[in-house]
């Protein structure tokens, strides 16, 4: 969140016109998001039914004389925590050394390998999937030719990219039929 303060105030006690400048909290800044959010939903249910929305007038805690079927009981599980399942490792260290040559032939004219590391890059793709990457650079680089190299030099570089990020290799080439859907450009976490 960034602080906004009266202009020409600095530091603690910033004056406004009547005053000091009441500074919003954390706390009541979620409060305002969340009621916002809720009002917004609220609206919208009576705008998606045509009408109004429908506002209980019960006070809070009372039950309804409708109640809902209880749920099914689960099913006892082993007590040991599942974990999810590991990324697939869809590149060879092979590959991804060709994706370096690459990258330095063709890549590094224009770019560095901190752009494709590091906090700011995953937090601008560690969420995406490895398909949303290899899809971006194929169809906008490099720059002088967008698509204009051979569809395994993307996968090689996209290769490369991974293992700089701490993907692990793995035993099979990435392909265009590779999971890149499934895998995430953010390195996996290790388990406790």
């Amino acid at each position: 969140m960034r602080r906004v303060h009266a202009k020409g105030a600095t530091g603690k006690g910033a004056q406004g016109i009547d005053g000091p400048v009441a500074r919003r909290s954390p706390r009541s800044a979620g409060f305002v998001h969340g009621l916002l959010g809720f009002a917004l939903t609220v609206c919208a249910d009576g705008c998606a039914s045509g009408g109004t929305p429908e506002v209980s007038h019960e006070e809070p805690g009372a039950t309804s004389p409708v109640s809902e079927p209880p749920a099914p009981a689960l099913e006892a599980t082993d007590s040991t925590p599942t974990t999810p399942p590991p990324h697939p490792a869809i590149f060879t260290e092979s590959q991804a050394d060709r994706g370096r040559t690459a990258f330095d032939e063709v890549c590094s004219d224009c770019h560095t390998t901190s752009e494709f590391r590091g906090r700011t890059f995953q937090s601008n793709w560690g969420r995406r999937t490895v398909y949303s990457f290899f899809r971006t650079i194929r169809s906008t680089m490099p720059d002088d030719n967008p698509g204009g190299l051979e569809e395994q030099t993307y996968l090689d570089v996209v290769s490369y990219i991974l293992r700089i990020n701490g993907h692990a290799a793995g035993t099979s080439e990435m392909t265009a039929e590779s999971p890149m859907r499934e895998v995430r450009m953010a390195p996996p976490t290790p388990n406790p």
